[in-house]
């Protein structure tokens, strides 16, 4: 008889078919830790099932499945979590290579931290230019403003402390881990968030049900960042490649405010720095001439105000 997973890997993949696979082969070289791979195909017009069939389909550790339609981040981890069969589940974007024994430091931070209901790798950038760079040692955000608050961002990884080996942290961007238990408390991702804050949102109310969140440094992941084609890098870098991502960037941090900030905070967010920020991300799409974008970061803009969707 098969060994049951004490992890279950979900992994959302949308028209990335070898990065995808690159993702999955980092997984399978975990060693000494009993997983499955759950990939959660968003409809991909590419050849990512039939690659993955090529690749995987005689490893019974990996799983895919395909949405009836296109839905993005909150569905897909969603649905990954019905077929799933782990104790912990470790949901970890497709543009990442897992580093050797990632998955054990964070078995081992959760033993650390009897009380944790979130546990993350340190993601380190492989962009091009931006290679062996912090991501975040700990995220966290201005409650005046909903602007991040990134530990030890952008700093080299040679220059880390050694101490402490845990950070803590309010929510993880691209990998983190949680009992399943804690999923099913909280109630998984919000699926009327769509895509962005829809993980800030969900480790929010891990926090807030009494549990920490921690950042387990020797837990490394390789964050390759994808670049959708046509889309410059100044775009990719402020999250606002698509029309579509770039609406729910801007609806949903007013959302997020008001969800989980005090109410003048959330004001303070809602009638101030959305306006202004609008204006700064709007001036920046008309500089790399994409119209569309600008329209839909001031659609997103008006309907957060308002509480539209």
């Amino acid at each position: 008889m098969a060994e049951e997973p004490e992890i279950s890997v979900i992994i959302p993949t949308y028209n990335r078919a070898e990065m995808v696979c690159a993702c999955v082969s980092s997984v399978l070289g975990q060693e000494g830790i009993p997983l499955e791979v759950v990939i959660v195909d968003d409809c991909s017009p590419d050849r990512t099932g039939e690659l993955v069939e090529e690749r995987f389909g005689r490893d019974r550790r990996v799983r895919y499945l395909r949405n009836e339609r296109n839905s993005f981040q909150a569905v897909s981890r969603n649905n990954g979590v019905k077929i799933a069969k782990g104790r912990y589940l470790f949901f970890l974007d497709d543009d990442n290579l897992l580093e050797p024994g990632a998955m054990g430091e964070l078995l081992e931070c959760f033993k650390r931290h009897p009380d944790a209901g979130l546990v993350a790798p340190l993601s380190v950038h492989q962009r091009p230019g931006m290679e062996n760079l912090v991501w975040t040692l700990g995220s966290d955000f201005n409650r005046w403003t909903s602007q991040p608050r990134d530990r030890c961002a952008n700093l080299p990884v040679a220059k880390l402390p050694a101490f402490p080996v845990d950070w803590p942290t309010t929510y993880s961007p691209n990998a983190f881990m949680v009992p399943r238990t804690v999923y099913n408390e909280v109630g998984g991702f919000d699926e009327s968030l769509v895509q962005i804050f829809e993980e800030s949102d969900f480790g929010w109310r891990i926090i807030e049900s009494g549990r920490s969140g921690w950042v387990a440094a020797k837990a490394r992941t390789g964050h390759l960042g994808f670049l959708e084609p046509g889309c410059t890098g100044e775009l990719r870098r402020l999250g606002i490649e698509k029309p579509c991502r770039t609406y729910c960037f801007a609806r949903n941090r007013i959302r997020f405010a008001r969800r989980h900030f005090g109410f003048f905070q959330a004001l303070s967010v809602a009638l101030v720095f959305a306006p202004l920020s609008a204006v700064y991300y709007v001036a920046v799409a008309l500089k790399n001439r994409s119209p569309a974008i600008a329209l839909a970061y001031v659609r997103g803009t008006v309907r957060g105000i308002f509480g539209l969707d």
